[in-house]
């Protein structure tokens, strides 16, 4: 109990909050169109859809598609996509973009890109650059929204790549967390040091908390860019 207690305390979780808070904003009613890329097990795709809103989710896993769809998730294969005609109003794309190297990322924004409607909106969820943006393994780069415009905001800029698909930055939100310890022995290898370590990220997580996220570290984004109308 107080092992669960310490890691809700220091490791707050709104960004979830804020996704789907973004997503009633955008869609005008349950009719629109949704697409949740690299769904995983339904961190959204389960919400959205008991919200009622027309969502399917996409995953390359087929173990994870068929686990979704046993538990009564929408959720197709990348194949399955593929072979469909169709297009979506909303595109959602949540911890993706930071696994791809640049010329992977702009294929791979380039198609989804092209299954969104005119006007519609793409929302990337993606981490900044921290201590611990490498713990996950497959992570290959962070990428800035600037970046994305560089490439996608329809501009002259000196970079090696450039899309007919063309996206406007309408809104963004920063993540922020506390400012616990990393790169120390003791949070690898239990010693009295350990303790001293967790009681200072307990105190410095409730600091946060207390300070409403002012007091903590900005580690990650959320984007919400609206397809440009007159391209394709």
């Amino acid at each position: 109990m107080l092992k669960k207690l310490y890691q809700y305390i220091t490791s707050p979780d709104n960004e979830k909050e804020k996704l789907l808070a973004f997503v009633d904003k955008i869609a005008k009613s349950n009719k629109t169109k949704i697409l949740d890329v690299g769904c995983g097990y339904g961190r959204y795709l389960k919400p959205l859809q008991s919200k009622g809103y027309d969502i399917v989710g996409v995953d390359k896993n087929e173990a994870i598609v068929n686990e979704n769809k046993k538990n009564g998730l929408n959720c197709i294969s990348l194949e399955a996509l593929q072979e469909m005609n169709v297009s979506f109003d909303l595109i959602i794309c949540a911890h993706i973009i930071e696994h791809f190297t640049p010329t992977e990322l702009f294929s791979f924004l380039d198609y989804y890109l092209s299954k969104l409607n005119k006007g519609g909106y793409l929302i990337i969820a993606t981490p900044l650059y921290t201590h611990y943006f490498y713990d996950d393994f497959d992570h290959v780069k962070p990428y800035h929204p600037e970046g994305l415009q560089m490439v996608f905001g329809g501009k002259d800029s000196q970079v090696q790549y450039t899309s007919d698909q063309h996206m406007v930055l309408r809104d963004i939100w920063f993540r922020k967390s506390p400012m616990v310890s990393a790169f120390h022995r003791a949070k690898y290898f239990k010693s009295p040091m350990t303790r001293v370590l967790q009681l200072k990220d307990l105190l410095m997580s409730l600091l946060y908390r207390v300070s409403l996220g002012f007091i903590g570290k900005k580690d990650g984004w959320i984007g919400v860019f609206q397809k440009s109308e007159g391209y394709r």
